[in-house]
């Protein structure tokens, strides 16, 4: 099972000629070229070149333009705007109204699941080899292990299929019977039990999903992009809207990049 370019083997594999691993991006040893490319002005790459090639003036200058014609201020001031897409798509998700989970069998474009009954409001996603996906290998719950199962070109069909768009009869015949079992997991828990733990954070947690799209974002940074995922994290969104704590850059970037359509719900039952 191949995966994304994740290590310096990686990038070895890939100067080999390994038709799997692209080379991983060059090591950002800016501080400021990360918030940059965080508030989505300049890639970490392009801020780390115009500070060594025109001066840390210009790249303060570039740092305090207005984003390109659209109005917006300097990466501070789109990482406010993350929140409020935050606050937006948890109230409407409120209005929408949850719908209380059903217990036992789950269906997704990629395989059957199971949704258990957690300890809290939330349901608890499952899956198994004998009934559910023979010829599967083992496989855990968590969300790393879960996405580290699939390729990066298997998380954004797991986030369209939540829209609605179900992956062809060929992407599913591009992936093992293990990858569809992590997918049909991973599409059961962001429309089953993620929302009821946070009204919106299935939007966040598709615009995660896209992310890991890309060969170079990390399988790690998918925790990161969408904080509920992390250990303890499940108030993240809460505790942030409230003021109690702080989102990360990565996090707030996650939440810049989900859809405006205020029709943007998960697939319904």
């Amino acid at each position: 099972m191949h995966r994304h370019g994740r290590s310096p083997e990686s990038e070895a594999d890939a100067r080999a000629g390994h038709p799997h691993r692209p080379l991983l991006r060059p090591h950002d040893d800016s501080a400021q070229a990360a918030r940059l490319a965080a508030g989505g002005q300049l890639t970490p790459d392009a801020a780390v070149s115009l500070q060594r090639t025109a001066g840390n003036a210009a790249f303060v200058a570039v740092q305090r333009m207005p984003q390109g014609g659209n109005g917006e201020g300097p990466a501070e001031e789109k990482s406010m705007d993350g929140l409020s897409r935050l606050r937006r798509a948890h109230e409407r998700e409120k209005k929408r109204g949850q719908t209380a989970p059903t217990y036992g069998p789950g269906q997704s474009p990629f395989g059957p699941y199971t949704v258990n009954k957690g300890r809290g409001a939330a349901p608890y996603i499952t899956s198994n080899v004998k009934h559910q996906h023979p010829g599967s290998e083992s496989l855990g719950t968590t969300y790393d292990e879960l996405i580290k199962a699939l390729d990066a070109e298997h998380h954004p069909l797991v986030a369209a299929a939540l829209k609605g768009q179900d992956p062809t009869e060929e992407d599913l015949a591009g992936m093992s019977a293990t990858q569809r079992r992590a997918a049909a997991m991973l599409y059961g828990i962001t429309k089953d039990s993620e929302p009821l733990r946070f009204a919106g954070a299935g939007k966040a947690a598709r615009s995660a999903l896209n992310k890991q799209g890309d060969p170079y974002h990390e399988a790690e940074e998918y925790e990161k992009d969408f904080p509920m995922a992390q250990v303890g994290g499940a108030q993240s969104y809460r505790k942030a809207l409230a003021g109690e704590t702080q989102l990360s850059a990565e996090a707030l970037k996650n939440l810049q990049d989900m859809s405006e359509s205020s029709s943007d719900g998960e697939k319904s039952s």
